[in-house]
């Protein structure tokens, strides 16, 4: 991942300075800073071919007459040393290039079609009008010259500038652009259903609190799962969410950062510009960019300016039981096979593994030879599958189908049929009821190649956490304090240890002394239930409690079953029968650091069966009079004490079994 900042003052006059961050993590660090480089990521690709090519902000006039402008185009055959070319911009005599400096600007995302023409978004003021417009440019031959392909109609708009724009989950494409009002701008949008040769008029683009957007700089991004993140900022920085990720309505609208410091005149606009750019990093994740303070408005934090980031993302409705396919992978647990088109060194991330990295780029793929390749995925045991996820190409027509096996060798009918489909993401399908899997086909059409960009599994009945936002409490989870889902990697310098095969799972922190972590997970009411987990931890100072509340005989809220571990040479399992803890038994040694166990339970009206490892606990006594239950609760320390913490993962309950 690149970033660009620049360091120049904030006036058209000035001359770019650019800053170029590399990170090779995914946006966590950015160890290297490359001072003066020539190429912004403003406007910067990676073509189909493997080269680069990017264009400056600010192009410059071709003739002392001002008749045409040279786009500022630079390329690279490896990202690494490039060339500059002026790259002329031919436009129609209707449209002639007017009194803007250097004639228009640049902004932003080059986009490229699937027969070479290139596309990028401008703004600028045409000859004979007095009105700022933002147009599409066009380029044919690898962005040597540039013509204009359309203008984006704004009859009833002051005047538009920057635009931010992205394909659709349904394949349109979508323009959000800043309108020039003052003093306050504002967003409006605008769709294309013919890549980009003409478009909708605009429109004012309403939040979820039914007020118009004010904002600039906006920035578009489809994330891979299929939901449409828009960021804009001033004031502040916001970011809002489109769950169907087709941004006729957005769901969601947060405040990412906010650091003006006053509320008087223009003191509310200063701290934050509001400028930002955002780079997906997993299915439902991305990084989102933006500077604390610009050159204008950072007088009140003595011009300390820096550049910050943060995670963003929104995640599909429904789909709790993701399957980490990857971790699985890495960890070898899971294994790839199939029919592939041969490696390119120049695309070393088109890999077996590319269709489960969670990225719908370009070139983070599995590719499927032409002689009806397939993909063959090897789990670690079987599972309920209930929904699958697939995304096939960039906007391409593309076919393949999917079957489920139980033993590799015996293959059921597809379970998905994908014909001729033009993917800009993931699609889900659920099935009519869950079918066993543990070994899952993808076979493409035979006499081309098929590109698996993503396939993405879910199991039946669980929270696997993999479709959560990472630092929030899971969907359908309840009553939760000190406890959310986490996604920090395994690390020895930390008590974080991962998920179990996955990366992320359920936390519970306990650092109070007159407080605890908890978290109920509410179920279908049932006299009988049973429950299974992974669970590990870290500190077991505060002990781990689990066990199931429902209601009584009177209607009220009452304990069930309620169970804890106590840390020891060896651990001890614990029951509460309503009055006090008493021990149900020994396991053969203490909970081990940093590794999951198996935990369940079988929990019926007069009888509990706990396993934990390999040891099974049988037991009668009852926390409560509950004759139903109703939720799993998970909870540290009864009573408070200092000192837990607890990963969960793979969580399946099923009452009434």
């Amino acid at each position: 991942m690149t970033l660009s900042t620049q360091a120049q003052p904030d006036v058209g006059s000035a001359k770019s300075i650019i800053n170029s961050s590399n990170s090779a993590d995914s946006g966590k660090s950015f160890l290297t800073t490359e001072r003066n480089y020539p190429v912004t990521a403003l406007n910067e690709i990676r073509l189909r071919d493997g080269s680069y090519l990017a264009i400056d902000f600010i192009p410059q006039w071709g003739d002392a007459a001002r008749s045409f402008t040279n786009l500022k185009v630079r390329t690279s055959k490896d990202g690494q040393k490039w060339e500059l070319t002026d790259a002329p911009v031919t436009m129609p005599p209707e449209y002639q290039l007017g009194p803007m400096s250097e004639g228009l600007r640049v902004h932003r995302r080059v986009m490229e079609l699937p027969d070479g023409t290139l596309m990028v978004p401008i703004y600028t003021v045409f000859k004979g009008t007095n009105k700022q417009r933002s147009a599409i440019l066009q380029s044919s031959d690898g962005g040597r010259s540039w013509s204009l392909r359309s203008v984006i109609p704004a009859t009833n708009a002051v005047g538009t500038n920057e635009v931010g724009w992205s394909w659709t989950s349904d394949g349109r494409l979508l323009a959000v652009i800043r309108t020039t009002d003052s003093p306050v701008t504002k967003l409006v949008y605008s769709y294309s259903d013919d890549q980009g040769r003409s478009w909708s008029e605009v429109q004012e683009l309403i939040g979820p609190d039914g007020v118009v957007v004010r904002g600039i700089y906006p920035d578009l991004l489809l994330q891979p799962n299929g939901t449409l993140l828009l960021t804009t900022g001033r004031p502040d920085v916001r970011m809002l969410a489109s769950f169907d990720g087709t941004g006729r309505s957005w769901q969601i609208q947060d405040t990412v950062f906010a650091n003006y410091p006053s509320t008087g005149n223009n003191g509310r606009y200063d701290g934050t510009s509001g400028n930002n750019t955002m780079e997906s990093v997993g299915a439902n994740r991305s990084v989102l960019f933006y500077d604390q303070c610009h050159v204008w408005g950072c007088g009140a934090y003595n011009e300390q300016f820096g550049v910050s980031a943060t995670y963003v993302g929104a995640v599909t409705p429904g789909g709790t039981g993701r399957i980490d396919v990857l971790s699985r992978l890495l960890d070898k647990t899971a294994t790839v096979s199939g029919r592939f088109t041969k490696p390119d060194k120049k695309f070393p991330t088109v890999r077996l593994e590319g269709a489960f990295d969670g990225l719908s780029d370009r070139d983070a793929v599995a590719k499927l030879d032409n002689r009806g390749g397939e993909l063959v995925l090897a789990l670690d045991r079987s599972y309920p599958i209930n929904r699958i996820g697939l995304m096939l190409g960039h906007g391409e027509p593309q076919s393949a189908t999917v079957q489920f096996s139980i033993d590799g060798q015996q293959w059921s009918a597809p379970v998905l049929d994908a014909v001729n489909r033009s993917d800009r993401a993931l699609r889900y399908t659920d099935l009519p009821a869950p079918q066993e899997a543990r070994y899952v086909k993808v076979t493409g059409a035979p006499g081309v190649e098929t590109v698996l960009t993503e396939l993405e599994l879910y199991t039946a009945d669980a929270d696997t956490f993999e479709n959560e936002l990472p630092f929030a409490i899971p969907r359908g989870w309840t009553d939760a304090n000190k406890t959310w889902v986490t996604d920090v990697p395994n690390d020895p310098a930390y008590a974080e240890f991962g998920g179990s095969h996955s990366r992320t799972a359920l936390r519970l922190f306990d650092k109070w002394t007159d407080d605890n972590a908890r978290i109920s997970r509410p179920f279908a009411p049932s006299p009988r239930v049973q429950t299974s987990m992974q669970f590990g931890g870290s500190d077991y100072r505060a002990m781990f409690t689990f066990g199931v509340r429902g209601t009584g005989v009177d209607g009220a809220r009452a304990d069930a079953w309620m169970f804890r571990l106590v840390q020891g040479k060896p651990a001890s399992l614990q029951a509460g029968n309503g009055s006090a803890w008493v021990e149900v038994g020994k396991l053969a040694e203490a909970l081990p650091t940093r590794t999951y166990l198996p935990l369940s339970m079988d929990l019926t009206a007069d009888r509990a069966t706990v396993t934990i490892g390999t040891q099974t606990f049988t037991t009668a006594a009852r926390a409560g009079a509950a004759t139903t239950m109703s939720s799993l609760d998970l909870g540290t320390g009864d009573p408070a004490q200092y000192g837990g913490f607890y990963l969960i993962d793979d969580v399946v309950i099923r009452p009434g079994s």
